[in-house]
This record gives structure tokens, sequence and C-alpha cells, in this order.
């Protein structure tokens, strides 16, 4: 049997198959392929993967790739694969105007696995000079008709941007008629949400099951959170996530993501969903956000377990980008998407936007990274 790498004695953590071991992981081609049953192996190499963890390849659920048509648009292969990252998703900087050059310029030219959501607006999250208009008597619905009948494997639903800085003085309209849209479409909702003037108790009234809270921790000024007048977990938000609301956690800058409110959540047994960056071209690589694996290491200090990492990063993403099987798991059969990391003992502080800090001293690096069978990134010390 000939096989193209064997990945040994790393500890396998696949939650998608309920696998926490030491073992070996064998690519054959563009798959993850049945160990050998007895028969003579020929590898083309052999890479030690001791005291590393070998996880599925990582999913960002929220990161900006809109390259070259939007101020914060990342370079995907640049932005991802460092990362350990194999497949992200676009959260909607292309609007229902310009999401055909998006997919066509950066998709289709990527390595990287893309899905995305569309921008309830024409032109999307273009610039940081200002946002995007978010007038609903501005909303294309025909034109978001006909992107979700031509590209239905490609699109997860509609993004809106909700609070004081981007709706203002809209009120909660574009949350009803983003909302309206959304099952007028019969997809998704992600609502981005930032230093919202309504309760969340309101806010999560409008959602349906399969719509994603973006920034679920945010504390962007203001007295509305996912934490009550007595600094718990609000009951709608309980029954929202019964109901199948998705919390995302978003990290983000700004304080999208207070550290207050994470360890909160945690401690009473709500933990995100999902773990996401939102990386932009102003944040990937820089001391808030740097990318996957750092904001996995917030999460692990702020004492969510590994295993529940791992999923957030994995498996959940995955079946929510619709490939579940295919990526987000070391089943033989899916794609030969691999994350190779090391838990470096080492003292941290992260500082929040607003000041508030904790404390860790693990910190998550990426050694090497497959995609779909090929090394698409490896630490210049990593096995040589």
């Amino acid at each position: 049997m000939r096989y193209s790498y064997c990945l040994k004695n790393g500890r396998i953590i696949d939650p998608a198959c309920g696998i926490d071991r030491i073992g070996d992981i064998y690519i054959k081609n563009s798959r993850i392929a049945e160990p050998p049953a007895g028969q003579e192996v020929i590898v083309q190499e052999t890479v030690d993967a001791s005291a590393c963890l070998v996880l599925p390849g990582l999913i960002d659920f929220h990161t900006h790739l809109n390259h070259r048509h939007s101020d914060y648009g990342l370079q995907p292969d640049a932005a991802t694969f460092p990362h350990a990252v194999t497949s992200a998703v676009e959260p909607g900087s292309a609007g229902s105007a310009n999401f055909e050059g998006f997919y066509r310029d950066v998709v289709c030219a990527s390595n990287t696995t893309i899905k995305s959501f569309v921008n309830v607006t024409a032109l999307g999250i273009a610039t940081a000079m200002h946002t995007e208009s978010l007038d609903p008597a501005t909303y294309d619905l025909p034109r978001l008709e006909y992107l979700f009948e031509r590209y239905p494997e490609q699109l997860l639903g509609l993004k809106l941007r909700f609070g004081k800085m981007a709706t203002g003085s809209l009120g909660l309209e574009p949350l009803r008629r983003g909302a309206e849209m959304a099952r007028h479409l019969d997809t998704s909702l992600y609502l981005h949400v930032a230093a919202p003037e309504y309760s969340y108790d309101e806010i999560l009234s409008h959602f349906a099951p399969g719509d994603y809270l973006g920034h679920c921790f945010q504390d962007k000024g203001g007295p509305h959170s996912i934490l009550d007048e007595n600094g718990k977990i609000r009951t709608s938000a309980r029954e929202a996530r019964e109901r199948g609301v998705i919390f995302d956690a978003a990290f983000g800058r700004r304080n999208l993501c207070s550290f207050k409110i994470m360890r909160q959540a945690i401690l009473e047994g709500f933990p995100p969903d999902i773990i996401s960056t939102d990386t932009v071209a102003a944040t990937i690589f820089g001391p808030e956000v740097f990318g996957l694996p750092y904001v996995m290491s917030v999460f692990l200090a702020a004492g969510m377990p590994l295993a529940d990492i791992v999923s957030a990063v994995t498996q959940i993403p995955a079946r929510h980008m619709r490939m579940e099987g295919q990526i987000g798991t070391l089943a033989p059969g899916a794609l030969a998407d691999v994350a190779i990391l090391h838990i470096r003992e080492k003292p941290m502080t992260f500082t929040g936007y607003s000041g508030d800090t904790l404390s860790g001293d693990k910190l998550f690096v990426p050694q090497m990274a497959f995609k779909a069978g090929r090394v698409v990134f490896r630490q210049i010390d990593f096995t040589f």
C-alpha cells in the first residue's frame, strides 16, 4: 500500500469521530486513508508529530476575505494557511451588487475552501470610512433571490450588521426586514451585534432556528449584552440556543469579545458554538486577534475544555458549512485537511480592547498544515 504521508505519534483529537488518542494518520493523495492492515507499506514522507496535536484542518467561520474588493479583505491563502486554517467563511463583506465579483475573483481563485454569507445591502462592507447603508428601502430582494438561486452551494445566508454604529436611528427595522427576507429566501440570518440599543430579549425574539448571533460576547458600550442585570446568562439566550440559534464568538477587536462575559458564559456552561476570529486587514497577525490558534488560546485560558475548543473550530463549523464528513474530521475518506499544532507552555497576558486582561500559560502554535493532502504550511524547524 502506498501513502503520501504518515503523521506519526501525535495526539489525534477528532470530535466528529469521538477520538482523543495517540496514534498515526495516513494520507493518500487528497484523502485521509485507512491505516494499513498488515500489508507492505510505502510512505512518501513520514512526519513525526510527537508531542503535538493532530487535528482536522481548522475552520475560521468568520474572517473577511473579500480581497481587493474591500478595505477589510484579506488574501485568503496567505491569511489562512499559516494559522493551520484550511477552510473559512466570508461573513458578508460583499453585497447583492458585487457578490459575483467576489465569488469569481476570490473564491474561485483560492485553495482555501470558502463559503460565504451575502450582505443584505447592495454594496456590503467596503470601507472602514463609513458603514454600509442599512435603510431597508435600499435592500435589493430580487437580486438576492437571483443569487440564492444561482449559488445555493456557496451561500450560507444573509449578513446584517446591527447596533448603534451600524443601524443608528433606523431602530429595529433593519433587523425586522433582514429576518423577513431570510425567511422569504429560506435561508439563515447572521446578525453582527455591536453596541445594541435594544435588549437581547428583543433582539433574539427575531431569530429563527439556524440563525447566527455573531460577537455573542460583545460589550461595546451601552447596557446590553447576553448577561442579565444579575450578571448571569439571559434566559432568552438559553432559550434561543435551545430552539437552534447558533452563537459565534467572532472574536474581533474593539471589545467585540468581552473577557468578563466570555468567562461568565463558560462558567455557566454556555460556551460559544463556534470560535472564529473576525480578522480583517488591520488585525491579522496583530496583538488583539492575530489568528485562530491565538483566539483558541484565549478560550483555553478562560477555562473552555480543549475538546470543546477543537469541536468549535472543526466539527461544528464544518456542519454549518454543509460539508460535514468532508472537512472538520480525520475520518478515512475525508479531505486530507490536517492541522498539526504544538501547545507551548508560555505565560501570556491577553488584553482586550477595553483594557480587560486574561492570564494564561499555554499557546497553540501551528507547526504544519495540509490542504487536500498537500503541505501548505510548515514551521522552518518542524521535522527537519
